[in-house]
Parts: C-alpha cells; structure tokens; sequence
C-alpha cells in the first residue's frame, strides 16, 4: 500500500513541503474570501515597512533642535505623528482583516480536513500504527491549522519591517547594514530549537496519544461503572501521570537545549547592536554624522531588536504552522493515493441480486498494514444470492477482518473477491457501498433524533417516517417510538438537552434498524449485531429475517457473525474459521453430524440453555 510521504522526520518540512504548505494557506484564503486575503497581502508589507517612520521623523526633530530650527521641528512633529497615526490605524486594519480571514480558513481547512478523513475508501490511516501517530499529531496541532495563515502574514510583515530597517541602518553607515547578520545565529538558534521540539514532538506522539486515551477512558460515562467496581481510579492515573512524566522530561531537555542556544545568540546580536551605535557615536565625533544620526541608531536597533525577536517568535509559530499543514497535505496526498488505486466512476450500474450473482472468494488472503502475519490465508468460497452465510470461530480466528474486507473498508492482500462474475475492484468502493449494508459489532451510538438515526441507512428516504418505521420493524424497533417521549422526533443521548439516552439493547436495534433501511441490498454483514439483545429477541429477530429473505425476489446474501448458536444454526451455510482459514463448511446438520470443530463449539454455546427450538447435539 503506499505510504505517501509526510513531513521530513523530525518535523523540519523541507523547502518542498514549505512551499507546498504556503501555496495551501494563500489559495484557501483567497477561495475563503478574495478581497480580505489581498488585501491583507498588499497591506501586511505595506505596513511593516512603515514602521520605521517614526524612527526618520525623531531624526529630523533631534538635529532640528540641534540647529534650533522651529519649521523643521514642526515638519518633524508632524511627521511622527502622521506615521504613527497612519501605522497604527493600518496595523490594527489588516489585524482584524488578517484574524477574520484566519477564522474563514480555519474553517476551510476543517471541512476539508473531514472530507479527507471520512472519503478514504479504506480505514488504513485509523488502524495503521505509523498513519494513527501523523493523526494525532494533526489533531493535536489541528487548531495551529486555523492560525497557519495568520503565521504567515505576520511574518510577511515582520520580514518587510526588517528590510526598512536595514536600509535606515544603509543611510547612517554602510557598516551598520552588518547589523542583521548579527541576528542569524538567534534565528538559527530558533529554527533548530523549533525542529528539535519537533522531533521530540513526533517521539513522543505514541506516548501522547496513549496518555490521552487513558485521560479519554477516565472521563468516558461508558467506563465509568467498571472503574469504580474495580477500582481502578488510581492505576488510570498513575499510568496517565508515567506517560505525562515520560513526554514532559522529553520536552524539557530539549527546551533547555534550545533556550541555551538562544541565549547564546542574542548575546551575539547585543554585542552587534553595541558595535552599531558606537559607529555612530564616532560618526558624529568626526563630523560626519549628526546626533540625529545616534538617536536614529539607538531607535532603529531597539526596534530592530524588537523585529529580530519577531521574527524568531514569529519563525517558530510559522514553523510549527508549516508542520501542520505538512501533516494536513500528508493526509492529502494519502487520499489522493487511495482514490488513484480506485478504477474510474463511470456510472457502472450496480449488482443486482438475481440467480447466478453469486459472491466468490478465491484464494483471498490479507495481512493487515504495517504487521507481517497473515490475518486471513487463502480462503475460497462461493455464496449464491439469497444465502444466509453465518462465520463461526473464536476470538482473532478473522470473522470480522473478512467483514471488512467484504464491505471493502481494505483491499486483499492477494486472491480476489468477486460478485456477479466481476472482480469487486472494478466497482469503485463507494459504489459497491451503494449495494451493501451492514450492522458492525462496534456500531456508533449516533446521538440525532430517531428517526435521523435510523433514517440515514438509506440518506434518500431518511425523512420519511414510513420507510423509518419499516426499518424499525425490520429490526426489532417497532416499539421503540411509543416508549420515547417524542415518537421518532425524540433527541437521542445525554449529551443534549432534553436527550433520551437508550438502554444498551436498545441502541442495538436502532444500529440494527438503521442497517436494514435499504431496500434490496446485494449484501448484508452483520457482524455480532444483536449482542445487546437477550437470546429470545434476537432469536425471534432472525426468524422473521430469514423468513422475509427466503421469500423475497431479490434476496441479499447475508454474511452472520455471531457467538450465539441458536442464531448460527439458522443459518443455510456455517463457515468455521480458524487461525484466518475456512476448516469446515456445511449446513448446521451436515457440521454436527462431522463431529468436528463446530461440534464441540456448539455443545459449549448451547450448554445451559434447554429449549425447544435449541435441541443438544447428539
């Protein structure tokens, strides 16, 4: 799988990813608003070169006074004061200009930011090690994405304040222009500082990110119950406290490397800025020069002082923007990669069940990202249209890694899966999705109004309360509007005002409600989908599936994943997986007759539950 390239290791974008990063934030700005964005690039170097203004006009005043020359003192006052009024009343324009703009792009970024995130075809950057560090360094430093652009436009400025200075220093002495170079080994001392931390920074993240699921777990209300029957309050924080102690001292020794080093360069600077006002002291001791000339001197180092500084506060906000929005672009070209292995959308129409439309796995194997050890290996299998496959096996045997790879959430490593006679990479993802639904062990608890719950497993009738209420019935919800307090329109969740939250059976069928929405499927995959229902409801659920399925015209295959056996048997064809391949294969009778695996899984499922409909295997 390709592995698009984020920022240089260490956190030090190259001049490349640099360039990349500035052409983002300039273009975004100007798609987020045109003339606030040149706007603020015209007048942000417009008015840090005006910042020198003041130090020319205190200048003239000072030998004006020296010749005791009144008009040109008052030519001078009013030039101060029209270069401070007009710099500061500029500055304080395109600040507000710049922190608008900065909110419009944050903005963008984030909307794009999700787009990225939910339209990769695969889950590769949520469940590859190396990909969930570069996450979580972008949301960590996602906020810096936001005030990126702002970063950049300050530096402009700072950058053309700088350049005034020189020249002011140029018309003095032609030595002073030397001051700047005075300011190099700070700013060195800066961007080295910056990459260090950024490579501490990236050091750091599995450790980071560790500390924050357990600050994550201690708050979760889903854990709250067991972490205090079990007492585990205090090894949470103990551990959370080791990690937060690991990444801080990391952290540390680097800021005092970094603050020594620039401690170091600014003794540099000042002994430069010395050297440049005792030039111009001797300038005015041999005639050459004018106190005005001192006063400007002194003026325009402070002030240089004041922007090298800048600069260098400013470097690093830059440099930490740019390794933002290098990860930002890394997740970028990431996308890009993925959607490129995608085959073109051409509106290929979608499989329709029908006989003859069977799902075919042939020699498929798959080993997950950034491991070596095959997960599934060289499974075969062919499941007609109308077929209710049910995947038993124990835990880490790859039932739900096969799901996944069903609903093409990954891609096999080798061997293919085929439907209808079509490699399924020919459709692209998005479009198979088109003829699929699933219910997944880890279904999402979405917190909308029911109805919206339910409704968005098929987007196009989510409002419409029949289709709902159908789903509902589908899935074992029928009853569930009249035990709300608002019908289908009731708020779901805590986390709202006024919100309902629901027994853990009954988000289940709600997850289950939402799957069963599409009208038609090729496929469904329910991967342990009624866990959180007692054995009689999800046994009564899957005979009123299995029936209205063997009876339809278009029935889907359906991929079961379960531990229940009074489920499984239901099944018109069992697959027992073990160690990521297929061992047994047959009906539920044909399985207990072998006395195989299944057998035995079996006896052990069904032991303690004596019914008439579970009959013990003889």
């Amino acid at each position: 799988m390709p592995d698009p390239k984020g920022p240089k290791s260490g956190g030090a974008p190259t001049l490349r990813d640099q360039a990349r990063a500035t052409a983002l934030l300039i273009t975004t700005a100007i798609r987020a608003d045109p003339r606030r964005a040149v706007l603020v690039l015209l007048l942000a170097p417009a008015v840090g070169a005006c910042t020198v203004g003041a130090a020319l006009a205190i200048r003239m005043a000072t030998d004006a006074a020296v010749r005791q020359d009144a008009g040109a003192a008052l030519r001078a006052a009013a030039l101060l004061l029209a270069a401070v009024a007009i710099t500061h009343a500029a500055g304080t324009y395109v600040s507000r200009l710049r922190i608008t703009l900065q909110q419009q792009v944050g903005l963008l970024l984030d909307q794009r930011l999700m787009t990225l995130t939910t339209g990769i075809p695969n889950l590769s950057h949520h469940e590859h090690p190396a990909h969930l560090d570069r996450m979580e360094l972008l949301r960590n430093q996602r906020g810096l994405l936001g005030s990126a652009f702002g970063a950049l436009v300050e530096n402009l400025r700072a950058v053309c304040g700088l350049g005034a200075a020189i020249a002011v220093l140029a018309s003095i002495h032609p030595a002073a222009t030397a001051l700047p170079l005075f300011a190099l080994p700070a700013i060195a001392a800066s961007r080295s500082g910056s990459r260090r931390m950024g490579e501490v920074d990236e050091r750091t993240a599995e450790a980071d990110r560790l500390r924050r699921s357990l600050f994550a777990l201690a708050c979760s209300p889903q854990a709250a119950a067991e972490i205090r029957v079990y007492r585990t309050a205090a090894e949470l924080r103990r551990r959370h406290d080791h990690l937060q102690d690991e990444v801080d001292r990391a952290r540390d020794r680097a800021q005092l490397r970094v603050t020594a080093r620039l401690a170091a360069g600014w003794l540099v600077f000042g002994a430069g800025f010395l050297a440049a006002v005792l030039l111009a002291v001797r300038s005015v001791a041999r005639g050459t020069g004018t106190p005005g000339d001192v006063v400007l001197t002194l003026m325009t180092g402070a002030q240089l002082l004041g922007t090298v500084s800048g600069v260098i506060g400013l470097a690093g906000w830059l440099q930490q923007a740019m390794r933002a929005a290098g990860y930002f672009l890394w997740l970028s070209d990431h996308a890009t990669a993925q959607e490129q292995q995608q085959p073109p959308d051409r509106a290929v129409p979608l499989p329709t069940p029908r006989p003859g439309h069977d799902l075919t796995l042939h020699r498929l194997s798959f080993t997950y990202p950034g491991t070596d050890r095959p997960v599934l290996k060289d499974l075969s299998l062919r499941i007609p249209p109308g077929t209710t496959l049910a995947l038993v096996g124990e835990n880490g045997a790859g039932k739900t890694t096969l799901a996944k790879l069903l609903c093409r959430m990954y891609e096999p490593t080798s061997g293919t899966l085929r439907y209808a006679g079509r490699d399924l990479r020919s459709w692209p993802a998005a479009t198979w999705r088109q003829a699929l639904t699933a219910c997944f062990q880890d279904f999402q608890r979405f917190e909308f109004t029911l109805r919206t719950a339910v409704g968005i497993g098929d987007l196009p009738r989510a409002d419409d309360a029949d289709a709902v209420s159908e789903g509902l019935a589908r899935g074992g919800g029928a009853d569930l509007p009249a035990d709300l307090p608002h019908g289908l329109d009731t708020q779901l969740g805590p986390a709202f005002p006024g919100g309902t939250d629901l027994s853990a059976g009954q988000w289940q069928k709600v997850a289950l409600s939402r799957a069963l929405m599409r009208h038609d499927p090729a496929l469904l995959v329910l991967d342990e989908p009624a866990a959180g229902l007692d054995p009689a409801s999800e046994h009564a659920l899957f005979t009123r599936y299995t029936q209205a399925a063997r009876t339809s015209r278009t029935p889907p295959i359906t991929v079961l994943i379960s531990h229940r056996f009074t489920t499984v048997r239901m099944a018109d064809l069992i697959a027992v997986l073990d160690a990521g391949t297929i061992t047994e294969l047959g009906t539920h009778e044909q399985l207990l007759s072998a006395g195989g695996r299944y057998a035995n899984l079996y006896a052990l499922g069904t032991r303690g539950y004596a019914t008439t409909d579970t009959p013990q295997p003889r």
